[in-house]
């Protein structure tokens, strides 16, 4: 991971809290909104960096890698809204027993 380094008059002092017994904090006061994520970096003296980030499934970062297949893509959900699709049939005859949703 990279070092970002922030000079601390880019700081604003928003809120104080305190650790808790399971080395929690609560940072809605500092405006934290439920359910966000936050890589967390630190220096060698105690000072927390929290920079909200955006988190995708490993499976899903060849899209991110690949321009060429994310434009694929793109085009793909674009002739579909605009209805250029063709109905190729049922496939549950190629499903193996495992595949199933049960």
């Amino acid at each position: 991971m990279t070092a970002v380094h922030i000079e601390r008059e880019e700081f604003e002092a928003v809120a104080e809290t305190e650790v808790d017994s399971r080395g929690r904090v609560s940072l809605g006061r500092a405006g934290a909104k439920p359910g966000r994520r936050y890589r967390v970096e630190s220096t060698s003296d105690g000072v927390l960096l929290l920079t909200p980030v955006v988190s995708i499934p490993e499976r899903e970062m060849a899209v991110w890698k690949d321009p060429e297949l994310a434009e694929s893509i793109r085009r793909g959900v674009d002739q579909a809204r605009a209805g250029k699709t063709i109905d190729l049939g049922d496939f549950s005859a190629y499903l193996a027993e495992d595949d199933s949703e049960d």
